[in-house]
């Protein structure tokens, strides 16, 4: 499977496949086939309003380097828009920090740990390859009850999660992270839009169209 990932500095770009066929809106300065792909057919949304799916991996460089948009992207999205985000494990090594993320979530404790998580690995150089290996920076960096986490982590309900995650990325053609996807059915292409700029305003754009 083709992966991801070289970004230059703090943000790399980022390839997508297009239908050259679809046009544009004349009010919008982004062409379908162009600027963004639309997924045919399209995901049916379980969140009710408008939606971004942020298809991420902990482990991926490039994923960590967007992370300071995503919280842009946050912070520009009006009343009823939510961002979900989708963690994805292309390979095996990636398991453990899908589990993690799914883990916290139910925990109640995500808030407070993913961009910790994100600076333990890429800042920090941390050898957080399992999920046992998690459990032990958690439980000292965050106070989280290490038998809890691992528990949850292994449990039937992590593992629907996982399905879940991978039935939505194989869904939406997702095969590079980061990857956004707009109410299912829209695919910002990094590489066409350049910059972050570009990125986040074609998005919001999308998202209110």
């Amino acid at each position: 499977m083709r992966i991801l990932l070289f970004w230059s500095l703090v943000f790399a770009l980022h390839s997508a496949q297009a239908n050259p066929n679809d046009v544009a809106t004349a009010a919008s300065p982004w062409q379908a086939g162009v600027h963004y792909e639309l997924i045919t057919p399209s995901w049916t949304a379980a969140e009710e309003g408008p939606v971004v799916y942020e298809f991420f991996s902990y482990m991926c460089p490039g994923c960590n380097a967007f992370e300071p948009y995503m919280k842009q992207l946050t912070g520009r999205l009006a009343e009823g828009q939510t961002i979900v985000r989708v963690p994805v494990a292309f390979y095996a090594q990636w398991e453990p920090h899908a589990k993690a993320y799914h883990a916290l979530e139910i925990m109640e404790q995500l808030d407070g740990v993913h961009e910790s998580l994100f600076a333990a690995i890429h800042q920090h150089k941390k050898a957080l390859r399992s999920v046992d290996d998690i459990a032990d920076w958690l439980a000292v960096a965050h106070g989280i009850d290490r038998q809890q986490f691992v528990s949850t982590a292994n449990s039937f309900a992590v593992d629907q999660k996982m399905r879940q995650a991978k039935k939505m990325a194989q869904a939406m053609g997702i095969s590079r992270v980061p990857s956004l996807v707009v109410n299912g059915r829209e695919k910002p292409d990094f590489d066409q839009l350049k910059t972050p700029d570009n990125i986040l305003q074609a998005t919001v754009d999308l998202l209110n169209q």
